[in-house]
């Protein structure tokens, strides 16, 4: 009986020694597998494709640089980084794409939602992760964030229009009536109307809304707006509107109208308060996923992800300009302040 009893444990013991060196076999050969994965070829080119150059993209940008050297990449071994701009021609973008593909690009890391419709369009069988998009499933990337291109995935941002209008709220409770600029051919911009509209009817705010075409139209959409007797400007994101927003800032100087908005480069050019999502984290997190790629993921397989962290800018300057003194508990809870309450720099 007892040696019954030795001759069951010495079984059981062999097999779990077996077991054990074939779970390790097993993750050594997945593990080499990735590393096979990703030095496949010994550099993947990477082609960033952008439609516009401000601040806000730089800011996204250097977040996927940061990102992919957290990752444990490095450049120059595991990849090299192509930058393609567009400088707001819409026209140019379908080229830039086509260009990077031409190039030999292993992937496309696309800046907006028209950069990202092109590779969508043009690039089907090159990896794409897309970033600085309000959302990419409404820019035709999927059904949902499981159900999408095989070879699409990336982070989306939509307008944090609830903060914005809370912050309003509690901090300037006599406005109540909002303007804003819209580019109709943006489909982020149309996207970011119907959502500011849906947040607005919650918090009971009106919204007038002007559009504008081109930049050549914005100085007098600008005026237009102004004179639709608003409390203030709530400037959504755009590129249209990014590009150009010196016009809007001016229109509001002269009307003596405070400006709140989205996108860091807005609150640079004199928007007094922003409520913007933090491009450079979501760029990181564009990386991580590009990595996730390198390493031998497949894009199907990879969510799509919404990005919400937000950062809260105030410009005393542009407060002081409208002999406007900002809450000190909001100027407390901004994580930058430009420029001072009284003058000074």
């Amino acid at each position: 009986m007892l040696t019954a009893i030795r001759r069951i444990a010495l079984g059981i013991a062999v097999v779990a020694v077996a077991s054990a060196i074939l779970l390790l076999s097993d993750l050594q050969h997945r593990e080499r597998a990735a590393r096979r994965a990703l030095t496949k070829k010994k550099t993947w080119k990477i082609y960033f494709v952008q439609y516009n150059d401000v601040i806000d993209v730089k800011d996204a940008e250097r977040g996927v640089l940061d990102g992919l050297r957290e990752s444990g990449l490095e450049d120059g071994r595991d990849y090299e980084v192509q930058i393609l701009n567009a400088q707001g021609d819409m026209a140019t973008v379908s080229a830039l794409i086509d260009s990077a593909i031409t190039g030999g690009a292993d992937m496309l890391i696309t800046f907006s939602t028209p950069t990202l419709q092109a590779a969508l369009r043009r690039a089907q069988n090159v990896p794409v992760v897309y970033n600085y998009v309000a959302s990419g499933l409404k820019a035709g990337a999927g059904k949902s964030n499981t159900d999408h291109a095989p070879n699409v995935t990336g982070v989306s941002l939509l307008p944090a229009n609830d903060e914005a209008l809370t912050l309003i709220k509690t901090h300037f409770p006599n406005i109540r009536k909002l303007g804003t600029l819209y580019c109709p051919a943006e489909t982020n911009m149309v996207n970011a109307k119907i959502a500011l509209d849906e947040a607005a009817k919650r918090l009971g705010f009106e919204v007038v809304y002007v559009p504008a075409e081109t930049a050549t139209d914005v100085p007098d959409a600008s005026a237009a707006l102004m004179s639709r007797d608003i409390d203030a400007v709530l400037q959504i994101p755009g590129n249209l509107t990014a590009s150009a927003f010196g016009s809007i800032g001016e229109a509001a100087r002269r009307a003596h109208l405070p400006v709140f908005a989205f996108q860091k480069s807005q609150a640079i050019g004199g928007a007094m308060v922003v409520v913007a999502r933090d491009y450079n984290d979501s760029g990181r997190h564009a990386a991580h996923l590009a990595a996730r790629i390198m390493r031998g993921e497949n894009p199907k397989k990879i969510p799509l992800e919404d990005f919400a962290k937000t950062s809260l800018i105030v410009n005393l300057d542009a407060a002081r300009a409208l002999d406007i003194t900002l809450p000190p508990a909001l100027v407390q809870s901004a994580k930058d302040v430009i420029g001072d309450a009284n003058g000074n720099r």
